[in-house]
């Protein structure tokens, strides 16, 4: 990319997806520590529960390394969803903050509600401060951060105003 350019949308999902994925990261590793005492590895290895069950609990590093990249996979998915999204839903847009909070309140929901019960996860009974806790973090951690690097890239490469899940360019003095 050169100095002035808008990065690409290949650029801006992967970046939105490390950053999204990396604090949602920790902030599982921290949360999960602090209510559990589970490792950084028994988390992820957690998040690798979701393809292989129990088992993944005995798959030492092999497994860790599966639940982050499960884990990453996802937060790239997310990030690219919301930047195909961007241009077609104009308050994404107007309102990239209070929007990128609600998204992180979204991912929350579909994840809970939708996946987790599709997977081989044991999934522990619910827990409302555990659920507020996570709420939040997923708000911040993962909508946010998001929003505001799909912002700043449509921002950059002067992209603001289209219809769809395709990516337009803007005409100039025209229609």
């Amino acid at each position: 990319m050169n100095e002035g350019q808008a990065p690409s949308a290949f650029s801006t999902i992967f970046w939105a997806g490390v950053i999204a994925g990396t604090l949602d990261g920790i902030a599982a590793a921290l949360v999960f520590h602090t209510k559990l005492g589970l490792n950084t590895g028994e988390v992820m290895q957690f998040v690798a529960s979701a393809l292989f069950g129990e088992a993944s609990f005995k798959g030492g590093y092999l497994t860790v390394l599966c639940g982050a990249a499960l884990h990453y996979l996802l937060a790239f998915a997310i990030s690219a969803f919301y930047f195909y999204a961007y241009p077609a839903i104009s308050a994404l847009r107007k309102w990239p903050a209070v929007f990128g909070l609600l998204y992180g309140l979204g991912v929350w929901l579909v994840i809970n509600l939708l996946v987790l019960p599709l997977t081989r996860m044991s999934l522990p009974p619910f827990d409302l401060t555990g659920a507020v806790i996570a709420i939040v973090w997923h708000m911040v951690l993962v909508g946010l951060p998001i929003a505001f690097m799909v912002n700043i890239h449509y921002h950059a490469s002067g992209q603001q105003r289209h219809t769809g899940f395709t990516r337009i360019n803007r005409f100039k003095g025209g229609l």
